[in-house]
């Protein structure tokens, strides 16, 4: 980019010196015209290995719309006529408009790689996943995230997942991750393919699920591929030493152990082409299954990266180590990787696997089986403290620590001063463990301390895809901001709360086919806050909607309060 923001300048200098005849002009356009040929060159030789395939991809079709633009601008300054080259002149245009479209996401993807590699600790790599997975679904908290995530995934297999399963943020996390170093386009196909495959024999999947090794396979399975991706990326930033080579290796060898076995079994079960229990297909041979698997078309293109050789080599001492990469000596033959190759395997098997572990997940949702949980995050080597910091500070949040005890958290930061108190503690409700039943938010903001603080229950309404109030979560809202206090005092008054319960009364008699099960969720409402008054009068309303104008003067007395609560202005500051 360096090179090519030097060379568009002396270009179009050289170009209109040579339109004006200027001595020497010529010879100036020739060095200038063998740069970027020269720069072709450079690029063309260029290995297509990940993590750098995409960038590789964009500079060279950059180059190729260059290239042409440069072609068109000689034929103009050289044309007979004006109106030739006026019109080889708007030919260069179009070409440089096309290497302009191509560098801006050509910038993304450079700008992508380099922030997670500059990130270094697992804390702030965390960050940069968060914050890029946010920007891709155009969500504002972790709770949209997976929500706008679901639906995305969704979209792409052909049908949601099962609720409450909480496949969208794995989805979004590792899509993000598959952006900065492999093919987003392959992940998703191996999604939506592995998701199918796994989902044609349910009753075998049913008992793989409930096997006894299952779950603990599949959080090792997502930890392996975790650990393999960021050890991966720290090696390709930099040079490849022999020893660091010799850790590529094993890492590739244990994605075929762990990982690729898994994929492999849940393909071969869930396409029925294996009916044996999971507990005896674990003990098989990993190499084996994924062959076996790979035999099929259907199966062969999810199951690209694992390198069975190279598995086969090493536990066989047939590995060759170098400067410039491995030799694998296997009874068919003899090949050798260079450790670009190598880690490109590498990454390809992270993203195949990757793939059909979210394929797997959803088919199970379909099912009503959830192998996720709010903290399973840690299966893959996070703490709860990097997992929030994390989340915290994509939303603008500084000086982040987190305290915690059985059953309890208490989450102490700087906050932002335009985003409610509220609004961050359920943003957090996806990564607070079950155990815990009590979050206290302790925040600084402008100076000033804000004490937030309730049951972890209440923010769970905002994770239910399934919206059981079926208001889009104002009820939900209204329980929290009633039941939650700040700094002593419940979020929101009595007072408030009755002025929203009475418009939204008038809101459901004007919808009457659906009144009396909204007039039901209000009441519910009145009771668990603690105003039986309220709900004494929602029952008023409920018996004036059965009866009209043959319902009894104390029940229109009842009924006559809501318009007082409703119209009464109440003064609203989200906390």
């Amino acid at each position: 980019m360096k090179r090519l923001e030097h060379w568009l300048p002396h270009f179009f200098s050289a170009i209109r010196s040579v339109s004006t005849t200027r001595p020497g002009a010529e010879e100036a356009l020739l060095l200038v015209v063998r740069d970027l040929v020269a720069e072709q060159a450079a690029i063309s030789t260029a290995a297509r290995c990940r993590p750098w395939t995409p960038l590789v991809d964009g500079s060279q079709q950059c180059i190729a719309h260059l290239l042409e633009m440069v072609r068109s601008y000689l034929r103009a300054v050289s044309a007979p006529t004006p109106l030739q080259a006026q019109n080889y002149a708007e030919a260069a245009q179009q070409h440089m408009d096309a290497a302009g479209a191509v560098l801006s996401p050509h910038m993304q993807g450079v700008t992508r790689l380099t922030d997670l590699v500059d990130a270094g600790s697992i804390h702030n790599q965390l960050v940069v996943l968060l914050q890029q997975a946010m920007r891709d679904f155009e969500a504002s908290d972790l709770t949209e995230l997976g929500a706008r995530a679901e639906a995305a995934l969704g979209a792409a297999v052909g049908v949601a997942p099962g609720q409450g399963c909480g496949v969208g943020f794995q989805f979004a996390l590792q899509r993000a991750a598959v952006a900065v170093y492999g093919d987003v386009e392959r992940f998703d196909r191996v999604v939506k393919a592995s998701a199918a495959l796994v989902a044609r024999r349910p009753e075998l999947v049913s008992d793989m699920a409930v096997s006894q090794h299952f779950a603990a396979d599949t959080e090792a399975a997502s930890l392996d591929l975790f650990d393999a991706s960021v050890q991966a990326a720290q090696a390709m930033d930099g040079e490849i030493p022999r020893q660091i080579g010799r850790s590529l290796v094993d890492i590739a060898v244990s994605l075929v152990e762990g990982p690729g076995q898994l994929a492999a079994i849940a393909l071969l079960t869930g396409s029925g082409q294996k009916t044996k229990p999971y507990e005896k297909l674990r003990q098989d041979n990993a190499t084996e299954l994924l062959r076996s698997a790979r035999k099929r078309s259907d199966m062969e293109p999810l199951l690209e990266g694992f390198d069975l050789d190279l598995r086969t080599a090493q536990a066989h001492r047939m590995v060759r180590y170098s400067d410039d990469g491995v030799t694998v000596d296997v009874k068919s033959g003899s090949r050798t990787l260079t450790w670009d190759e190598l880690a490109d395997t590498l990454f390809m098997s992270c993203e195949s696997a990757m793939g059909c572990l979210v394929g797997l997940t959803h088919a199970l949702s379909r099912l009503g089986i959830s192998l996720g949980r709010a903290d399973g995050y840690q299966a893959i080597g996070i703490s709860p403290q990097a997992m929030l910091h994390a989340a915290l500070m994509v939303m603008g949040c500084s000086d982040i620590a987190l305290e915690e005890t059985q059953d309890t958290w208490t989450v102490i930061f700087t906050a932002p001063a335009d985003t409610p108190l509220t609004s961050l503690a359920a943003s957090l409700t996806s990564l607070v463990p079950q155990g815990v039943t009590t979050m206290t938010l302790l925040a600084d903001r402008a100076g000033e301390r804000h004490v937030l603080s309730g049951a972890v229950s209440l923010l769970r309404h905002f994770t239910d895809t399934t919206d059981p109030d079926g208001d889009q979560y104002g009820i939900a809202a209204v329980r929290l901001q009633r039941l939650w206090t700040h700094n002593g005092q419940p979020c929101i008054d009595k007072a408030t709360a009755r002025c929203w319960a009475a418009r939204q009364v008038s809101t459901a008699i004007s919808a009457d086919a659906h009144s009396i099960p909204r007039l039901r969720a209000l009441r519910a409402l009145a009771l668990e806050t603690g105003d039986p008054e309220l709900a004494e009068v929602l029952t008023a309303v409920m018996r004036s909607t059965r009866l009209g104008d043959n319902a009894d003067r104390r029940t229109k007395i009842l009924v006559a309060q809501l318009d007082i609560w409703g119209s009464t202005p109440v003064p609203y500051q989200p906390v």
